[in-house]
């Protein structure tokens, strides 16, 4: 099945941006039913996320820390990814981007 990955910079406005975004789409992302798992870079920016911050988050958020060092290229976040359980990428959006919720939506929805 799909999933939605995000790597977020912490306290950067980007990912706030990309989280306010995807919290005003939280309805429709509940009802796609799919993951969207939000990693940070490391335990220590971890430790600085406040998730009442943004409480309209999707319900089907879980949260973890990027093991694989996948945000290597820290000037670039957040990055946002749909893929599959086949590893198949079918969106990828890096760095500030505006309307990230719809866009997300938008990809779902072509599925």
């Amino acid at each position: 099945g799909y999933f939605v990955v995000g790597i977020l910079g912490v306290n950067q406005e980007p990912t706030n941006h990309a989280l306010r975004d995807i919290s005003a789409l939280k309805t429709d992302l509940e009802k796609w039913g799919r993951k969207l798992v939000l990693l940070f870079p490391n335990q220590e920016q971890a430790g600085k996320y406040h998730a009442a911050d943004f409480p309209d988050l999707p319900n089907t958020v879980i949260y973890g820390i990027d093991t694989e060092d996948i945000a290597q290229h820290k000037d670039t976040l957040p990055i946002f990814i749909i893929a599959d359980t086949f590893n198949r990428v079918v969106f990828v959006s890096q760095g500030y981007t505006i309307g990230l919720g719809e866009q997300l939506m938008k990809t779902v929805k072509g599925l």
